[in-house]
Protein backbone atom coordinates (compact mmCIF):
# COMPACT_ATOMS: atom_id res chain seq x y z
CA UNK A 1 0.00 0.00 0.00
CA UNK A 2 1.34 3.40 -0.96
CA UNK A 3 1.93 5.79 1.86
CA UNK A 4 1.27 9.47 1.24
CA UNK A 5 3.33 11.94 3.17
CA UNK A 6 1.52 15.15 4.01
CA UNK A 7 3.53 18.09 5.19
CA UNK A 8 1.46 20.46 7.32
CA UNK A 9 1.76 24.07 6.25
CA UNK A 10 0.75 26.84 8.58
CA UNK A 11 -1.72 29.12 6.87
CA UNK A 12 -0.69 32.71 6.46
CA UNK A 13 -2.54 35.37 8.36
CA UNK A 14 -4.91 37.27 6.05
CA UNK A 15 -3.89 40.84 5.33
CA UNK A 16 -5.98 43.88 6.14
CA UNK A 17 -4.79 47.39 5.40
CA UNK A 18 -5.91 50.65 6.95
CA UNK A 19 -4.36 53.57 5.07
CA UNK A 20 -4.58 57.10 6.43
CA UNK A 21 -3.80 59.51 3.61
CA UNK A 22 -4.73 62.65 1.70
CA UNK A 23 -4.90 63.34 -2.01
CA UNK A 24 -2.72 66.47 -1.80
CA UNK A 25 0.07 64.54 -0.08
CA UNK A 26 2.64 63.26 -2.60
CA UNK A 27 4.12 60.93 0.01
CA UNK A 28 0.70 59.29 0.36
CA UNK A 29 0.68 58.57 -3.37
CA UNK A 30 4.23 57.20 -3.23
CA UNK A 31 3.45 55.18 -0.12
CA UNK A 32 0.49 53.44 -1.74
CA UNK A 33 2.57 52.54 -4.79
CA UNK A 34 5.47 51.32 -2.65
CA UNK A 35 3.10 49.13 -0.68
CA UNK A 36 1.82 47.66 -3.95
CA UNK A 37 5.41 47.04 -5.03
CA UNK A 38 6.05 45.23 -1.74
CA UNK A 39 2.94 43.10 -2.29
CA UNK A 40 4.38 41.97 -5.63
CA UNK A 41 6.86 39.88 -3.64
CA UNK A 42 4.04 37.81 -2.15
CA UNK A 43 2.76 34.90 -4.20
CA UNK A 44 -0.49 33.00 -3.93
CA UNK A 45 -2.29 35.60 -1.88
CA UNK A 46 -5.47 37.37 -2.99
CA UNK A 47 -5.28 41.15 -3.20
CA UNK A 48 -5.87 42.52 0.31
CA UNK A 49 -8.79 44.85 0.86
CA UNK A 50 -7.89 48.48 1.45
CA UNK A 51 -9.71 50.48 4.08
CA UNK A 52 -9.24 54.14 3.19
CA UNK A 53 -9.20 56.74 5.96
CA UNK A 54 -9.15 60.28 4.63
CA UNK A 55 -7.34 62.84 6.75
CA UNK A 56 -7.16 66.32 5.27
CA UNK A 57 -3.78 67.97 5.67
CA UNK A 58 -5.27 71.38 5.06
CA UNK A 59 -8.45 71.92 7.06
CA UNK A 60 -8.30 75.66 7.68
CA UNK A 61 -8.66 77.05 4.18
CA UNK A 62 -7.65 80.68 3.56
CA UNK A 63 -9.90 83.07 1.64
CA UNK A 64 -7.73 82.46 -1.43
CA UNK A 65 -6.51 78.91 -2.17
CA UNK A 66 -2.95 78.29 -1.03
CA UNK A 67 -0.41 77.92 -3.82
CA UNK A 68 1.10 74.44 -4.25
CA UNK A 69 4.69 75.55 -3.64
CA UNK A 70 3.68 77.41 -0.49
CA UNK A 71 1.82 74.35 0.75
CA UNK A 72 4.74 72.00 0.04
CA UNK A 73 7.16 74.33 1.82
CA UNK A 74 5.19 73.94 5.06
CA UNK A 75 5.75 70.17 4.97
CA UNK A 76 9.51 70.17 4.46
CA UNK A 77 12.30 70.00 7.05
CA UNK A 78 14.46 73.05 7.56
CA UNK A 79 17.07 73.41 4.85
CA UNK A 80 15.15 71.47 2.20
CA UNK A 81 14.01 73.65 -0.69
CA UNK A 82 10.81 73.17 -2.64
CA UNK A 83 12.77 72.61 -5.85
CA UNK A 84 14.90 69.89 -4.27
CA UNK A 85 11.83 68.23 -2.76
CA UNK A 86 10.03 68.23 -6.09
CA UNK A 87 13.05 66.78 -7.89
CA UNK A 88 13.35 64.04 -5.27
CA UNK A 89 9.62 63.25 -5.41
CA UNK A 90 9.67 63.18 -9.20
CA UNK A 91 12.54 60.68 -9.28
CA UNK A 92 10.87 58.48 -6.69
CA UNK A 93 7.65 58.67 -8.67
CA UNK A 94 9.26 57.66 -11.96
CA UNK A 95 10.63 54.53 -10.33
CA UNK A 96 7.04 53.62 -9.38
CA UNK A 97 5.27 54.65 -12.56
CA UNK A 98 4.05 58.00 -11.21
CA UNK A 99 4.59 61.09 -13.35
CA UNK A 100 4.34 64.05 -11.01
CA UNK A 101 3.55 67.27 -12.89
CA UNK A 102 4.34 69.90 -10.29
CA UNK A 103 4.59 72.66 -12.90
CA UNK A 104 0.85 72.59 -13.48
CA UNK A 105 -0.12 72.38 -9.80
CA UNK A 106 -1.25 75.89 -9.04
CA UNK A 107 -3.42 75.74 -5.95
CA UNK A 108 -4.17 73.25 -3.19
CA UNK A 109 -7.82 72.14 -3.04
CA UNK A 110 -9.92 71.18 -0.07
CA UNK A 111 -10.09 67.38 -0.43
CA UNK A 112 -13.22 66.80 1.65
CA UNK A 113 -15.36 66.12 -1.45
CA UNK A 114 -12.76 63.73 -2.83
CA UNK A 115 -12.78 61.76 0.43
CA UNK A 116 -16.58 61.75 0.33
CA UNK A 117 -16.47 60.30 -3.18
CA UNK A 118 -14.24 57.46 -1.96
CA UNK A 119 -16.67 56.79 0.89
CA UNK A 120 -19.59 56.62 -1.56
CA UNK A 121 -17.61 54.44 -4.01
CA UNK A 122 -16.91 52.02 -1.16
CA UNK A 123 -20.56 50.97 -1.30
CA UNK A 124 -19.90 49.10 -4.56
CA UNK A 125 -16.34 48.08 -3.69
CA UNK A 126 -14.83 50.56 -6.15
CA UNK A 127 -12.99 52.77 -3.64
CA UNK A 128 -9.55 51.30 -4.39
CA UNK A 129 -9.75 52.19 -8.07
CA UNK A 130 -11.21 55.59 -7.19
CA UNK A 131 -8.30 56.36 -4.86
CA UNK A 132 -5.81 55.69 -7.68
CA UNK A 133 -7.81 57.87 -10.06
CA UNK A 134 -7.95 60.80 -7.64
CA UNK A 135 -4.22 60.73 -6.91
CA UNK A 136 -3.45 60.63 -10.63
CA UNK A 137 -5.98 63.35 -11.45
CA UNK A 138 -4.35 65.80 -9.07
CA UNK A 139 -0.64 65.04 -9.26
CA UNK A 140 -0.35 63.93 -12.89
CA UNK A 141 -3.05 66.02 -14.58
CA UNK A 142 -3.50 68.98 -12.24
CA UNK A 143 -7.28 68.60 -11.91
CA UNK A 144 -9.24 70.38 -9.18
CA UNK A 145 -10.36 67.85 -6.58
CA UNK A 146 -12.59 70.43 -4.92
CA UNK A 147 -14.74 70.75 -8.05
CA UNK A 148 -17.79 68.48 -7.81
CA UNK A 149 -18.20 68.35 -11.59
CA UNK A 150 -14.59 67.19 -12.00
CA UNK A 151 -15.05 64.51 -9.35
CA UNK A 152 -18.31 63.33 -10.92
CA UNK A 153 -16.61 62.99 -14.30
CA UNK A 154 -13.69 61.06 -12.77
CA UNK A 155 -16.14 58.69 -11.09
CA UNK A 156 -18.09 58.20 -14.30
CA UNK A 157 -14.85 57.55 -16.19
CA UNK A 158 -13.97 54.85 -13.69
CA UNK A 159 -17.26 53.14 -14.44
CA UNK A 160 -19.02 53.70 -11.14
CA UNK A 161 -22.64 52.58 -11.16
CA UNK A 162 -25.41 55.07 -11.89
CA UNK A 163 -26.77 54.66 -8.37
CA UNK A 164 -23.36 55.51 -6.91
CA UNK A 165 -23.03 58.58 -9.10
CA UNK A 166 -26.50 59.70 -8.05
CA UNK A 167 -25.62 59.19 -4.40
CA UNK A 168 -22.47 61.28 -4.77
CA UNK A 169 -24.55 64.11 -6.23
CA UNK A 170 -26.32 64.30 -2.86
CA UNK A 171 -24.02 66.49 -0.70
CA UNK A 172 -25.11 64.63 2.42
CA UNK A 173 -24.08 61.19 1.16
CA UNK A 174 -21.02 60.05 3.08
CA UNK A 175 -20.41 63.51 4.52
CA UNK A 176 -21.12 62.62 8.14
CA UNK A 177 -18.89 59.54 7.86
CA UNK A 178 -15.98 61.57 6.43
CA UNK A 179 -16.27 64.23 9.13
CA UNK A 180 -16.62 61.69 11.94
CA UNK A 181 -13.61 59.70 10.75
CA UNK A 182 -11.42 62.78 10.52
CA UNK A 183 -12.50 63.86 14.02
CA UNK A 184 -11.75 60.37 15.39
CA UNK A 185 -8.28 60.27 13.83
CA UNK A 186 -7.36 63.69 15.17
CA UNK A 187 -8.70 62.65 18.55
CA UNK A 188 -6.27 59.73 18.45
CA UNK A 189 -3.42 62.16 17.80
CA UNK A 190 -2.98 61.41 14.10
CA UNK A 191 -1.98 64.68 12.46
CA UNK A 192 0.05 63.72 9.38
CA UNK A 193 -0.09 61.46 6.35
CA UNK A 194 0.56 58.78 5.30
CA UNK A 195 0.15 56.14 8.00
CA UNK A 196 -0.42 52.44 7.31
CA UNK A 197 -1.82 49.95 9.79
CA UNK A 198 -1.56 46.26 8.88
CA UNK A 199 -3.90 43.77 10.55
CA UNK A 200 -4.71 46.32 13.21
CA UNK A 201 -1.39 45.90 14.99
CA UNK A 202 1.60 46.78 12.80
CA UNK A 203 2.00 50.49 12.16
CA UNK A 204 4.17 51.92 9.38
CA UNK A 205 4.20 55.67 10.04
CA UNK A 206 5.10 58.29 7.49
CA UNK A 207 6.65 57.72 4.08
CA UNK A 208 8.51 54.40 4.02
CA UNK A 209 10.65 52.48 1.56
CA UNK A 210 9.55 49.28 -0.19
CA UNK A 211 11.87 47.22 2.03
CA UNK A 212 10.15 48.60 5.13
CA UNK A 213 6.75 47.57 3.81
CA UNK A 214 8.12 44.10 2.96
CA UNK A 215 9.39 43.72 6.52
CA UNK A 216 6.04 44.85 7.92
CA UNK A 217 4.21 42.36 5.69
CA UNK A 218 6.50 39.60 6.93
CA UNK A 219 5.62 40.47 10.51
CA UNK A 220 1.92 40.45 9.70
CA UNK A 221 1.97 37.17 7.75
CA UNK A 222 4.36 35.27 10.01
CA UNK A 223 3.86 36.68 13.54
CA UNK A 224 5.48 33.62 15.15
CA UNK A 225 8.83 34.20 13.46
CA UNK A 226 11.46 36.08 15.40
CA UNK A 227 13.17 39.16 14.08
CA UNK A 228 16.50 37.32 13.98
CA UNK A 229 15.40 34.77 11.39
CA UNK A 230 16.67 35.16 7.85
CA UNK A 231 14.14 37.25 5.92
CA UNK A 232 15.19 35.52 2.70
CA UNK A 233 13.31 32.46 3.87
CA UNK A 234 9.99 34.29 3.90
CA UNK A 235 9.50 34.79 0.18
Amino acid sequence: MDTQLVTPIKLRTPLEFDLIADFICPWSYLGKRKLERALDSLYGLPAPALRWHGLRIQTELPAAPKAWREHLATRLPDGVSVDLAQDTLSQAGRDLGIHFDFVHLKSVPDTREAHRLVKVAEREGAHGAMVDELFSAYFERGQDLADHAVLHELARGRGLEAATLAAFDDPAAGAAEVDAEEKRLRGLGVMATPNLLINGRILVPGPAEVATYVQALDQALFPSLTATEDKRLLH
